[in-house]
């Protein structure tokens, strides 16, 4: 019998068996796993490791004048570009002494501050397995110092890379827009999923309403790199597909013309002065010039203006400044024919006029006097002429721009509406409010759908729009009310903390004459204008005209698009056309004498002339024409923001263009010659 000494080594030794055996089973279970059950994912993990993906840009398609001329292409451009892998650490910053030493060099070669090649060098627009471009446009002195000295830029290259090129300079800025780098918050928009951090992105215009024709589909590019990120190899390629091109309806030779008419005027009219000897300050303006049949934007020109260019490589500091901060070049950047927002005045007398027809308290033949001013409840309202000019129709009071006529009619109808709301126990949704629906029609108070960014609606007050305002704004005008001092300013808040909620009939005696609160922008007017003469159709303004693929083949045709038929009685539409005509061609009409020499028996012109104030300010300037006016062509728009009357300095650069249009008198040969001070 063996004792338990004699089995403690066996016992031990089998136990010591069955562990080595369970670790190699263990071993080869977990052999057998890598290899077989997850063999494909770690495949495709080393492969993950060894890979990278880089993305190559489209190039973005061009912009063309209706003509074929191109206004926008893309050309190779002289670039200082920098390696980040091999000057900067993960963490973003210079990788060692020699890499900060690099950095200075490279920003006093290219005059940049250090930080600021550190800001473009860290740029996650581009990928890490190419040079990061620092400085577009470099000249070749430049170029030629980076190569042959290549010891003191280890990491820097020159090399060429395609950029936007503008062939005409700042023309047509505010149509065509710029590029610029997408924001966070937009890549978080749905809309652009496909984007990464750094893309360009077009900005205002059409390279932002365009932006998915332009763009085109980025290609791919697969490297085979080491452990150290070192290229070995190309492992598959996908070519980048350019994007479309965009044919818009601009007239390059009008647009150019516009361009500088309108400048030329701002600043001439600034010689003139007011009726307290002051300079006329005319601080900014617009021009549009629309095809009178469909609604084509032909030329669309805003003062100050700015150049793209300047976007290409990002903004100088100096730049910025003139763009946002610059007092004496207000907003440069804004597209004034669509965003401005501006009480109309007299050029609105359009729209009164029909609106005032249609409640039929008048007929466009309907005499009722023009006196120099209309007294309502203690208030007087006075025509822009203070002499009486006796009796008128609906086309007289177009032609003097009679301010009384317009105000007797408003009143009158302010009456019969109020009227009709103590029927209705004041519910205002069974109100016609017949000025502000006709004024809806003709396209005030929204936007028309111009193939734009940033359109602005406008406002058109009424009862409602007051009342909303006054709920939002009571609290506000109370507590100013008791903490301003006694005054004018402390009387009207008070009146407005109390009472600001009524639609009184001094408001609609303001709105009749594109006064108070009404505000609209000058695309709108010119679309008015459009329907007045095409005989009724208010048409959406277009600037894309169409869509072509690389070989220049139409994708998409672009047309104007119907908003509405305005039916306006016949007679209507002709009392205003004719009182449109005789404003600029018979004596006493507003702008008769900025026309004078115009030869009006070959190109009959129709027009109107507009002034708004905004107090303290000097008032607006605008004119309102469409030409021949016995067929319309064109239509034209011109504001002059402080510019005083429109028959001053709107209409004389309205007839400018008109006649560069016309093939009167060129461009680069007019003159701006002031019209009389008709504040209408």
């Amino acid at each position: 019998m063996s004792s338990p000494s004699d089995a403690s080594p066996a016992l031990r030794l089998t136990l010591l068996a069955v562990i080595v055996i369970a670790l190699f089973v263990a071993l080869f279970a977990r052999l057998w796993f890598l290899q077989v059950l997850a063999g494909d994912r770690y495949v495709e993990l080393a492969d993950s490791n060894r890979l990278r993906t880089v993305v190559i840009e489209a190039p973005r398609g061009s912009i063309l004048a209706s003509d074929g001329e191109e206004l926008v292409r893309n050309r190779p451009a002289l670039t200082i570009s920098a390696d980040r892998q091999e000057l900067l650490d993960l963490a973003g910053a210079p990788k060692d002494a020699a890499a900060a030493a690099v950095i200075e060099r490279l920003g006093e070669l290219l005059e940049l501050e250090p930080d600021a090649v550190l800001e473009r060098l860290i740029s996650r627009r581009y990928s890490p397995f190419r040079p990061v471009p620092i400085a577009f446009d470099v000249a070749p002195e430049t170029v030629f110092s980076v190569r042959e000295n290549q010891e003191l830029f280890p990491g820097v290259v020159a090399e060429t890379l395609p950029v936007r090129e503008y062939p005409f300079g700042a023309s047509a800025a505010h149509v065509l827009g710029y590029l610029n780098e997408i924001t966070e918050a937009e890549l978080a928009d749905e809309r652009f999923a496909t984007y990464r951090g750094g893309d360009v992105i077009g900005r205002d215009g059409v390279e932002r309403s365009y932006e998915e024709e332009l763009r085109g589909a980025a290609g791919q590019r697969v490297l085979v790199v080491n452990a150290r990120g070192n290229v070995l190899d190309v492992q598959s390629e996908r070519e980048p597909v350019e994007g479309h091109n965009l044919v818009t309806t601009l007239d390059l030779d009008l647009q150019r013309a516009t361009e500088k008419l309108l400048e030329g005027g701002i600043l001439a009219s600034r010689e003139l002065t007011t009726d307290d000897d002051e300079n006329i300050p005319s601080v900014a303006g617009s021009a549009i010039v629309l095809d009178a049949q469909d609604a084509r934007v032909l030329a669309m020109a805003s003062w100050p203006t700015y150049d793209p260019r300047e976007f290409i490589g990002g903004l100088s500091p100096e730049y910025a400044e003139y763009l946002y901060t610059d007092p004496d070049n207000p907003q440069p950047s804004i597209n004034r024919v669509i965003t401005g927002r501006y009480p109309p005045g007299s050029v609105f007398k359009v729209v009164s006029g029909a609106a005032m027809m249609e409640t039929g308290l008048a007929g466009p033949r309907t005499q009722l006097e023009c006196p120099p001013e209309f007294e309502v409840g203690g208030n007087t309202f006075r025509n822009w002429n203070d002499e009486d000019e006796g009796r008128m129709d609906l086309s007289d009071a177009m032609k003097r721009s009679c301010d009384t006529y317009f105000y007797d009619l408003a009143y009158r109808q302010w009456v019969a509406e109020q009227r009709r709301l103590e029927q209705v126990d004041n519910d205002l949704e069974q109100l016609d409010e017949v000025q502000a629906r006709v004024s809806r029609e003709f396209g005030y108070g929204s936007p028309l759908g111009i193939d734009l960014p940033n359109e602005a609606a406008g406002v058109i007050p009424n009862r409602q729009t007051k009342l909303a305002t006054w709920t939002d704004q009571r609290d506000l005008w109370c507590e100013l009310a008791e903490t301003s001092d006694p005054g004018y300013r402390r009387d009207v808040l008070a009146h407005n903390c109390q009472f600001g909620y009524l639609w009184l009939g001094g408001d609609a005696i303001n709105t009749s004459i594109g006064q108070g609160e009404i505000l609209a922008s000058p695309l709108q007017t010119a679309a008015t204008y459009a329907a007045i003469a095409n005989g009724g159709r208010l048409l959406e303004p277009r600037v894309g005209e169409a869509v072509l693929d690389r070989d220049g083949e139409v994708i998409r045709q672009l047309e104007s698009e119907l908003i509405r038929d305005l039916d306006l009685e016949p007679a209507v539409l002709d009392a205003i056309r004719d009182g449109l005509e005789r404003v600029v061609m018979e004596q006493r009409g507003t702008a008769e004498p900025a026309f004078r020499g115009f030869p009006l028996d070959e190109i009959p012109v129709a027009g109107k002339t507009g002034t708004a104030e905004l107090k303290p300010l000097v008032p607006y300037a605008w004119f309102a024409a469409y030409a021949p006016a016995d067929d319309p062509e064109v239509v034209i728009v011109v504001t002059v923001e402080q510019g005083n009357g429109g028959s001053q300095t709107a209409a004389p650069i309205a007839r400018n263009i008109l006649e560069h249009h016309f093939g009167i008198t060129d461009a680069e040969d007019a003159e701006f010659e002031a019209g009389p001070a008709i504040l209408d």
